[in-house]
């Protein structure tokens, strides 16, 4: 009965934790001046994409969706340190966050967010369904122009395009990629100011 005391209290401190530093965060990115941005635009190939995966779902075959449906330059990945980064497609960078990776406030602590930044990530994708704080923040603060999440009460502001999926499943995330490549396809088809469209 001890042991079941002890893991309520450690399941309330670190709920305290995450509430504190969900706060300190949305307090530090309302401050932020964000200006409208145009999706189609930034989401055209060649650029850097940084994606944070959950330890559930295929994460070969969604990343190979990724790939195949941004096109962009580099692919970024955040990973938990338990999942097995064998299987991901060859030339992506890995992070790994762990729990001795979080501050106090179950944020990452800065040595990672330094790397990540230097990356120059103009696309920051979340995959937890359920908001991660960590991740939610990383994508943030990664320098990211758009910053895609699952919609829930906390996500704002730490995501700029939320998607609303009515269920949790592979699916989901596989619509979400293809979404945003149709959305690519579509400014790479507009044309400029002068240009006439392509006769189909």
């Amino acid at each position: 009965m001890g042991s079941n005391i002890l893991q309520s209290q450690r399941n309330m401190l670190n709920s305290l934790r995450t509430f504190l530093g969900r706060k300190t965060a949305q307090l530090w990115l309302c401050f932020k001046k964000r200006s409208s941005i145009p999706v189609n635009c930034v989401l055209r190939p060649g650029r850097n994409i940084l994606i944070c995966l959950p330890e559930d779902g295929d994460a070969a075959e969604t990343l190979e969706l990724l790939k195949t449906e941004l096109n962009p330059q580099n692919i970024f990945v955040l990973a938990e340190d338990h999942q097995n980064i064998a299987e991901f497609p060859f030339g992506m960078k890995v992070f790994s966050l762990s729990e001795k990776g979080l501050s106090l406030l179950c944020l990452p602590k800065g040595s990672l967010m330094k790397e990540v930044r230097k990356q120059g990530i103009d696309i920051a994708i979340d995959l937890h369904w359920r908001f991660s704080l960590p991740s939610a923040y990383l994508c943030a603060h990664s320098g990211a122009v758009l910053r895609i999440g699952f919609h829930s009460p906390q996500a704002h502001p730490f995501f700029n395009l939320e998607y609303h999926g009515r269920r949790f499943s592979p699916e989901t995330c596989r619509e979400l990629i293809k979404l945003l490549g149709n959305i690519s396809d579509l400014g790479r088809r507009q044309p400029r100011f002068g240009e006439t469209p392509n006769e189909h």
